[in-house]
């Protein structure tokens, strides 16, 4: 099998949790429906309507725990698939849960620095061109719950926003902790 089916493999599994942890994270930070975005992303995960007849939704709709059940099988499924194609085999079935979790937070703090980074670039070319799309709708609607309380513990600076630049201090200090509480479990295995 190899490295290069390995990869074939991890490239194809991250574009559908991608995908799934996307529909997740529009509905959770309620962003508008009717964006062309949101639809797209609802009718290219479908398999999410059928996870919802076994797992309902929470927090007055806005947890869809049938995707985040789907990502975390999805995860599963990438880790053991990219060990299995790799040629390495988790130590045990403990092992391989534990290394999904790690994954899955060390990718959530990942995409939320990517996510804030794209809303700061988004938010020079809304001022420059004085256009919007649909695209940029939907980044500024996922970010806004990342950076909403770090805007409300800052002063008010008129103009500039410092909040994304405590939300990277925040996630990098995040990042850093979720590494060594992963290298701890990963090595009292």
């Amino acid at each position: 099998m190899g490295a290069n089916s390995a990869l074939i493999f991890g490239i194809i599994i991250n574009v559908a949790i991608l995908l799934v942890f996307f529909r997740f994270l529009m509905q959770l930070a309620a962003v508008n429906a009717y964006n062309p975005v949101v639809m797209s992303t609802v009718k290219a995960t479908k398999i999410v309507d059928v996870f919802g007849r076994i797992f309902p939704t929470l927090a007055k709709g806005r947890v869809n725990s049938a995707a985040l059940a789907l990502v975390v099988l999805l995860y599963l499924l990438k880790i053991f698939g990219v060990m299995y194609l790799s040629g390495a085999m988790p130590n045990s079935p403990v092992h391989l849960v534990i290394l999904t979790f790690v994954t899955m937070i060390q990718d959530l703090i990942r995409f939320c620095r990517y996510l804030i980074f794209a809303t700061i670039i988004l938010s020079w070319v809304v001022m420059f061109t004085q256009s919007r799309s649909p695209y940029i709708e939907v980044i500024q609607e996922l970010a806004e719950p990342l950076l909403a309380p770090f805007r409300r513990i800052l002063p008010n600076m008129g103009m500039i926003d410092l909040s994304p630049i405590v939300a990277f201090l925040a996630l990098y200090i995040a990042e850093i902790i979720m590494n060594e509480v992963a290298i701890a479990l990963l090595t009292g295995l």
